[in-house]
């Protein structure tokens, strides 16, 4: 709403600057003209200056009542509990005041203005009137009284009705067309920028509440990936450890301080995980999975070395995601303590980019019955594998007995000054 208002502002001082040269030639007083320019300029500087420091009361005053002692949003917190008696709006009953009063103080300044051809001259100030109605309309959809607004626009019909009817033509004058359109024009137009606020305001809400869901389903998503992929595994680790073993007991040890620590970065900063590249993310895999008393051999192709930095880091955390849930499943279904995990860069029909993630293990395999079912009636990677095709990728399984492997690929950025070369490093 500030930037409208200012916007209306601006589109007015550029029409005045274009008409009154104009009509310059033919002022009756142009002494008194140019004090009446010079209040107009003044009054908008005023303006803008005045909705600028409201803006900035409003920022500090939100800041100010979202943050408690320690910095933190407070959701609980209210106005009452603010040192501010009323909270400051941006379009206040002050903005309201002096840009009603002087709409109609320059609309009667016109009867000592200009000459015969009033009607006319007055186009710049008419301008003027219908931006400070329209300001006052929304200043009305943000909370001031419709009573001003009302009050305001037959105020401002009325003095431009009598400064027509005084001037040479008489009360003959306000039956002129251009005159009766500009009366009924302010009435619609006050009616027609109050609704229109209305409805953008409740615009913005319905966008804000629809973001807000949004976020938190986007929350929720990571939590049962969390809870599956760190908590979850650790928690079902404890059911299935041999207490006389030390190394399964020092594992889960390390998985269990794992879990704490991403637990206290997400508290702290809203992430699980430290944001790192693709292939840190890689290597950050392998060193987990040795906690699930897990080898894993990486292979990484120099194709991959040189595209990294084309893969977002939000793609790096869905990637992620789904390789720890595809790692995790080695050992605790596969049973077997050794993987090979590749990582390629490969083309799909079209020529684009895809980032390509080989798990393959020499485990039992998956089930006949749930590989018919599809990765769908897999549980552990049902939610990565439409969280992949959400964002164009796929997460594919071939599995017999004695040989398993999981693919997973995601699109990345086209770089077309990257050169793919062959060749791997482990």
């Amino acid at each position: 709403m500030l930037r409208i208002l200012l916007i209306f502002r601006l589109m007015h001082g550029i029409q005045l600057a274009v008409t009154v040269p104009g009509i310059a030639g033919h002022l009756a007083y142009r002494g008194r003209a140019l004090l009446l320019l010079s209040a107009v300029v003044a009054e908008s500087l005023w303006f803008v200056g005045h909705i600028a420091r409201n803006h900035r009361r409003v920022i500090a005053y939100d800041t100010e009542r979202r943050e408690g002692a320690g910095g933190r949003p407070d959701p609980q917190d209210t106005p009452q509990d603010t040192p501010h008696a009323t909270p400051p709006t941006t379009y206040d009953g002050l903005a309201a005041g002096v840009e009603l009063c002087s709409a109609v103080a320059f609309l009667w300044a016109c009867a000592l203005v200009l000459g015969p051809h009033r009607s006319q001259d007055m186009a710049p100030l008419l301008v003027l009137t219908t931006e400070q109605i329209s300001a006052a309309g929304i200043g009305s959809a943000l909370g001031q009284p419709r009573r001003v607004l009302i009050a305001a626009t037959c105020a401002i019909a009325a003095s431009y009705a009598a400064v027509i009817a005084l001037g040479d033509g008489g009360p003959q004058a306000l039956a002129h067309s251009d005159v009766l359109i500009g009366l009924t024009g302010y009435g619609a137009l006050a009616y027609l920028i109050r609704r229109g606020a209305k409805f953008l305001l409740q615009l913005a809400a319905d966008l804000g509440d629809m973001s807000l869901q949004l976020h938190e389903q986007e929350q929720r998503k990571l939590l049962a990936i969390e809870l599956h992929n760190h908590l979850g595994h650790t928690l079902n680790a404890f059911q299935r450890i041999d207490a006389s073993d030390p190394e399964q007991i020092d594992s889960l040890r390390k998985s269990a301080v794992v879990a704490r620590e991403r637990l206290a970065t997400f508290i702290g900063t809203g992430r699980f995980s430290e944001s790192v590249p693709l292939i840190g993310m890689v290597h950050r895999q392998v060193a987990l999975a040795t906690n699930d008393t897990l080898t894993v051999e990486p292979i990484v192709t120099e194709r991959v070395v040189g595209a990294a930095a084309r893969v977002l880091p939000s793609q790096v955390e869905l990637l992620e995601a789904a390789l720890r849930a595809a790692l995790i499943n080695v050992p605790r279904s596969a049973g077997v303590h050794d993987a090979v995990l590749h990582v390629d860069l490969v083309e799909d029909a079209d020529g684009a980019g895809l980032v390509e993630l080989v798990v393959t293990d020499e485990g039992v395999g998956f089930p006949p019955e749930v590989l018919a079912r599809g990765v769908g009636a897999m549980r552990s990677l049902a939610l990565h594998d439409r969280l992949l095709r959400e964002r164009g990728g796929t997460l594919r399984v071939r599995s017999v007995a004695g040989f398993t492997q999981v693919t997973l690929t995601l699109p990345i950025q086209r770089d077309s000054t990257t050169e793919p070369s062959q060749g791997g490093v482990g």
